[in-house]
């Protein structure tokens, strides 16, 4: 028995590591070997599970494998594979869930949100609907101390993508205007990382073309006005490339606002945007020239 735990320690260590070398070799783009990393990882572990079904550390790490895998699989676009990692990692924390609900439900949850995003990709609406509702349900059955607020507005932005996407209007807006004030707390509280906060702005662009659906143009420009705050945050803060995302939710508020019956603030609004982006690639230069000259084209198209 002594000499087995050995075993063990030494096959955990390695998957350990693997698990690491994969998640770096996805951050870093390269997918293939990440899948392959990811593979022999998950191999290693499926070893120590049929040695030991009972034991709940090693059927832990093969979930969080799997979740894993089906992130990297997602990201080559091989969506029925990732969609049965991500359905096997999803069983496992349920079952898990049922021994030990504070440890394991937080990660049941995260697990169903990725299957419905997962779902989403294949065009399966309406499983990813049921998927993103139960994710909802879950994290906000669990205590405040848990602390997924985050989590939960996530979730509730893509639920309501979901929704959008199974041509359920209705429901979509009510959970998007829920994401979004789940996400402006957050901001107000000063708890929301600029690494999440672009889906705070893609949460914003979808309650206002929601809106603009309905014909609320007024309550389009408005959630839109939050989408171009957030942009432009991120495109000082974190990088130039949000430069595109900026320049496209722009026009977009552009247009609420023209058919809103104010025209000329959302053309002033662009021209205040490429005023900015244009300082900013004066400071870096040629940093910002692709932002520049993709906001110049929308101003450009408001002005004709």
């Amino acid at each position: 028995m002594t000499q087995l735990q050995r075993g063990y320690s030494a096959q955990e260590e390695e998957i350990s590591q693997l698990m690491g070398e994969a998640l770096e070799l996805y951050r870093s783009g390269h997918l293939d070997r990440a899948r392959r990393t990811g593979e022999q990882a998950l191999a290693l572990c499926r070893d120590l599970v049929t040695a030991d079904p009972d034991d709940p550390r090693h059927r832990r790490v093969l979930a969080a494998l799997l979740y894993n895998q089906a992130v990297v699989l997602n990201g080559m676009e091989r969506r029925a594979a990732a969609l049965s990692a991500i359905q096997e990692s999803t069983r496992i924390y349920e079952e898990l869930a049922t021994l030990d609900p504070p440890a394991y439900e937080p990660l049941y949850a995260d697990a169903l949100s990725r299957m419905g995003t997962t779902y989403a990709g294949l065009g399966r609406t309406a499983e990813a609907v049921d998927c993103q509702r139960r994710a909802v349900t879950t994290y906000l059955s669990l205590p405040p101390e848990v602390g997924v607020e985050r989590a939960v507005a996530r979730a509730m932005s893509l639920l309501a993508s979901s929704l959008e996407g199974d041509d359920r209007p209705d429901e979509a807006l009510a959970a998007a205007d829920d994401a979004l004030r789940r996400y402006a707390d957050l901001d107000a509280r000063d708890e929301l990382p600029l690494d999440v906060a672009g889906l705070y702005a893609m949460t914003a662009r979808m309650l206002a073309r929601l809106q603009a659906r309905r014909a609320d143009y007024e309550a389009a420009a408005s959630a839109s006005a939050v989408a171009v705050a957030v942009y432009r945050l991120l495109l000082e803060q974190v990088s130039p490339e949000w430069g595109e995302q900026l320049a496209i939710t722009v026009g977009e508020r552009a247009a609420h606002m023209s058919a809103a019956g104010r025209a000329e603030e959302g053309l002033e609004q662009a021209r205040d945007v490429l005023r900015l982006v244009r300082a900013l690639d004066k400071r870096k230069p040629d940093t910002y020239l692709a932002a520049v000259d993709r906001v110049a084209a929308v101003v450009a198209a408001l002005e004709t």
